[in-house]
């Protein structure tokens, strides 16, 4: 074990979080790679995963903040409520802890101060000129709320007030370095980790509803037809919309100051 493998020991004793089944939310920003992190992280042995609860509450519920998608019908196995969602994830876990991948800005409207008090909170992000170039390719007139830095910030700001447990991962470097980055995790998580977990057969998360053609599928094309951590690749020059550029300078603000502590893939 490293000395940055002591290092997140402490803070997780200091944390005084209990050692038996327990909740860690991955907290992002969009195109950071989170969803390659929770592939990940579900080949992993003893762990649940639920991928973006909050996400029909914010464009599909009845205090949604978005209408882009339009109205659709809740499945009962997939509500909207938040309400609903809150009490779903407050249901007691046997012995199987549960890792809750979520969009920062669909679930910090929602999400309820004592599920973020009692969990393991992983914020993972990345370059905002990288999450730009990405993001806009794909939804271009994408809010600053749906650009995700603000409300990063926001629940990391929340966590620190209730005394929450959090880490900071940049999704670049996980990129880099996955096996030292998802050990590191995982060591922090309290899971069991193993090199195979950073391979798979098959890239998909679950199968999408057909009202999540718009709000899921069409944004994890690349993870489904990838059978490992994709490497970083170098970026051709980025180019901010004059109408962009304050948004860019605020998220560029909020990364700086997340990812000063950041959970490093120094050598173990």
């Amino acid at each position: 074990m490293t000395s940055s493998a002591f290092r997140i020991d402490a803070q997780l004793h200091a944390a005084k979080l209990p050692a038996a089944a327990h909740r860690i939310f991955l907290w992002a920003t969009p195109r950071s790679i989170s969803t390659a992190l929770e592939r990940v992280m579900k080949n992993a042995e003893d762990l649940d995963v639920l991928h973006e609860p909050y996400t029909n509450a914010y464009y599909f519920g009845s205090q949604r903040r978005s209408r882009r998608y339009g109205d659709q019908a809740a499945p009962p196995e997939d509500p909207f409520e938040a309400g609903v969602i809150n009490d779903r994830l407050r249901a007691p876990l046997e012995t199987t802890p549960l890792f809750i991948k979520e969009l920062a800005f669909q679930g910090e409207p929602y999400v309820a101060d004592d599920l973020l008090q009692g969990a393991r909170n992983v914020f993972l992000t990345r370059d905002p000129r990288k999450v730009y170039a990405s993001l806009i390719r794909i939804k271009p007139d994408f809010t600053e709320d749906e650009f995700g830095f603000t409300a990063l910030e926001r629940v990391w700001n929340r966590v620190q007030t209730l005394k929450g447990a959090a880490i900071v991962i940049d999704g670049e470097e996980f990129r880099a370095d996955p096996d030292a980055i998802a050990y590191k995790l995982c060591v922090w998580c309290g899971v069991r980790y193993s090199p195979r977990m950073l391979s798979w057969e098959d890239g998909r998360i679950r199968k999408w509803a057909s009202h999540e053609r718009q709000s899921q599928a069409k944004w994890h094309a690349t993870l489904e037809q990838s059978r490992t951590i994709l490497p970083p690749v170098e970026e051709e020059e980025i180019h901010i919309a004059s109408g962009h550029r304050e948004m860019v300078d605020r998220a560029e603000t909020i990364y700086r100051r997340l990812t000063a502590d950041r959970v490093r893939p120094d050598p173990r």
